[in-house]
């Protein structure tokens, strides 16, 4: 869809006017036209449930994007109940983020491919010494326009010496990733106190 969006406004591009009018009515159609950018949260801890909370809310709130945000979860049983069930039907992760309401449109997903599919926007939130396996898994499922963040903590260690999160996951799955970290506390960021953070990207230096 967006190929032909982008194929089709090059071709009125002859027609439009010329200098900035014509810049703002080719934003405009690319921002009418563009599908909704559907966001996926690769992760639940107590962190991604935390970043869950955020993002399910503000995407309500922005037209640019899909109002429901995929998040996978490593599927676990909680009081005899699996926890996607519990996500899903009380809106809460009552193992990693207790006491902390997630929005609705937050969906708890248990299989990874399914979570990821079609996403334009991928979250990682797990713990490091997943990663190779995780986008292993996912590379290929997704489109290549696709763009990734990474709040992984820690750095990879391996035989080729040390390596950060977001490179492996750019080289594993050929996507733009991005960098978020803090010093953040999840259940002060769940609580939507005041929190610093830094977002990092190479494309930036």
């Amino acid at each position: 869809p967006r190929a032909a969006v982008g194929k089709a406004v090059r071709a009125e591009a002859g027609r439009l006017p010329a200098g900035e009018a014509r810049v703002g009515l080719v934003r405009s159609i690319l921002a009418m036209a563009a599908a909704p950018l559907k966001v996926c949260i690769v992760g639940s801890g107590n962190w991604g449930s935390a970043v869950a909370k955020i993002i399910g809310n503000n995407v309500k709130k922005l037209k640019k994007f899909a109002s429901t945000v995929k998040m996978w979860v490593f599927e676990e049983t909680v009081n005899g109940r699996k926890l996607t069930d519990i996500i899903n039907n009380d809106h809460e992760n009552v193992k990693y983020l207790p006491g902390h309401k997630l929005p609705e449109n937050v969906v708890a997903i248990p299989n990874l491919s399914e979570a990821v599919q079609d996403a334009d926007l991928l979250v990682f939130v797990i713990p490091h010494q997943f990663i190779h396996r995780i986008c292993d898994e996912i590379t290929g499922r997704v489109p290549k326009e696709a763009l990734g963040i990474t709040l992984i903590k820690g750095i990879d260690e391996g035989p080729e010496g040390l390596k950060l999160i977001s490179d492996i996951i750019r080289e594993k799955m050929g996507i733009d990733v991005s960098v978020l970290m803090g010093a953040n506390i999840a259940s002060e960021v769940a609580s939507e106190k005041f929190c610093e953070t830094t977002i990092g990207e190479v494309g930036w230096v």
